[in-house]
């Protein structure tokens, strides 16, 4: 099975100022770094915020904007949506119509999303939203009205702020059967067992854990759960694991070198971001260290494991990642775009791109809801 390989626009990107009148020029290099990736061969990934950065408020849209500007074999994806922050029912209509557009190549990865600012500011239950709670039961809501047909009788749900009576299918109805490709996050053995019952990926390893452990109960889960085939497949292909920080030089010396650089740069900016507005943001994820998450976020918590190295080092790494049965990696390079170490992402991408990916590559198969129709 070939390993995907997918790449994060401008990821947990911070504005140096906050400048309203900057606005226009970010969203413009937001949009040419997606499309960059793309035609450098790598699945064009968006994040989920809010009050922070001019584009990814909107990632949906931005990524419809985006989609006809890239090779038609690349697929799109949000790592990850914050599911409690929407209307149960726009989420499915925007989820289906982007489903449609993409002929089934979009990939939503879902979860909570991050505490702090966000939650406040879209006045969501700070508790119910860190624990988990908010995304369950958003999820289970999408889950119906996946299901509702014409015909059905008329239900209703309370989620979180948002509630609705639903005597109509939501239309579109999606592209992909039984809806658009869901990669769940899950950190503890529940949610995976879960997500391999219902035929989902899953996005393993967060924060640490035990990644050889998760993927060996997220297989045999999955086994148990006897999916049809193409079920199955799409569950192994898109099974997901986040390399936060990748570097890649000509020699170790000099990947370790601009390493360095990047992770200096970012931390600059970082610090006076967090100097200005206070280390609010963290993700929402309740735990006996969840009141210091945005904290340890603001000391540069997410860069402890960063990766660093030649491309026969690098490849190295990923042929360990797909004997534990990962085949999608999920790519966030170091350097920042709009700084003095944009071209540290630049060297990276495009000699990962060049000398990397071809030793992972075969013939990618077809989008997910034609692999249904052919079965």
């Amino acid at each position: 099975r070939p390993m995907q390989f997918s790449a994060m626009t401008m990821y947990m990107w911070f504005a140096s100022t906050d400048d309203p009148g900057d606005d226009h020029r970010i969203i413009e290099m937001a949009a040419k770094q997606a499309i960059w990736f793309g035609e450098l061969g790598y699945h064009v990934w968006f994040t989920d915020h809010h009050f922070r950065g001019p584009w990814h408020s909107n990632p949906m849209q931005f990524a419809a904007y985006v989609v006809p500007q890239i090779p038609r074999d690349r697929y799109i994806g949000f790592g990850v949506l914050s599911i409690p922050f929407y209307h149960p029912v726009r989420l499915v209509e925007s989820m289906n119509l982007l489903d449609h557009l993409t002929k089934g190549r979009v990939l939503f990865g879902v979860g909570s999303g991050w505490q702090g600012t966000e939650p406040a500011g879209l006045g969501i239950d700070a508790e119910a939203h860190a624990s988990g709670r908010l995304a369950e039961e958003t999820l289970d809501t999408m889950e119906r009205l996946w299901a509702f047909k014409p015909g059905d009788p008329e239900t209703s749900f309370a989620v979180g702020n948002f509630s609705s009576r639903i005597k109509r299918r939501v239309t579109p109805a999606p592209y992909s059967k039984p809806y658009p490709t869901l990669i769940r996050v899950a950190t503890r053995d529940a949610g995976i067992v879960r997500a391999a019952q219902k035929g989902w990926p899953v996005f393993v390893g967060v924060l640490g854990a035990d990644l050889g452990a998760q993927m060996a109960l997220y297989r045999r889960a999955l086994d148990e759960a006897n999916h049809p085939r193409h079920i199955k497949e799409n569950c192994l292909r898109w099974c997901s694991y986040d390399w936060v920080g990748v570097t890649v030089a000509s020699t170790e010396e000099k990947a370790l070198e601009l390493e360095k650089l990047a992770r200096a740069e970012t931390m600059a900016i970082r610090t006076a971001y967090v100097k200005r507005h206070g280390p609010t943001d963290g993700p929402a994820m309740k735990s006996a260290s969840a009141q210091s998450r945005p904290e340890e976020y603001a000391k540069g918590g997410d860069m402890k494991l960063t990766i660093a190295g030649t491309p026969d080092t690098i490849a190295a790494k990923i042929a360990k990642l797909g004997e534990m049965g990962v085949n999608h990696l999920h790519l966030r390079f170091l350097g920042e775009i709009d700084g003095e170490t944009a071209h540290i992402t630049k060297t990276s991408a495009e000699l990962f791109a060049r000398e990397v990916m071809p030793r992972f590559a075969e013939k990618a198969p077809a989008p997910r809801a034609e692999l249904a129709a052919a079965t």
